[in-house]
């Protein structure tokens, strides 16, 4: 009787541990995602259009910041993004993007050095259009060449 009791206890605290580690998940973890993001082309000259394709591969609306929406990264021996001023107005969400849906945006590259370069596009997952940006996550698109 005694071990039948114990047997018992033991599985009410086991099921009570599995039900917090999943309140825990579902309050506090990221969604399972990803962002695909792809450049119409891999060659590129300054100051010529890029246009951007992104997929929203999560479960939730992700939104981008108002302020810088993407940064240009340059490979050196490493990733290095370009130096950007601080924003100086409102960092809201800026354009959004529903669940499992796409947009295409149109940029025009700066004058920068020839190189290897990517789009680093931060993100805020399961944000609301015009509040605050912050970054949940940062993805890249495919590598591209300015000449």
């Amino acid at each position: 009787m005694e071990k039948k009791f114990l047997t018992i206890i033991l599985i009410i605290i086991i099921a009570l541990d599995i039900a917090f580690l999943i309140w825990q998940w579902k309050n506090y973890a990221l969604p399972f995602g990803s962002l695909s993001i792809t450049t119409d082309k891999t060659e590129y000259q300054p100051g010529e259009n890029l246009k951007v394709k992104i997929k929203n591969n999560f479960g939730e609306n992700i939104c981008f910041s108002v302020c810088y929406p993407y940064y240009l990264d340059r490979k050196n021996e490493n990733w290095e993004s370009y130096k950007y001023v601080e924003c100086r107005d409102f960092n809201g969400n800026g354009h959004c993007i529903e669940a499992k849906k796409e947009k295409a945006f149109e940029l025009t590259l700066p004058q920068v050095p020839d190189g290897l370069h990517r789009l680093a596009i931060p993100i805020c997952i399961g944000c609301k259009d015009k509040d605050t940006f912050k970054e949940n996550k940062r993805f890249y698109s495919n590598e591209f060449t300015i000449k």
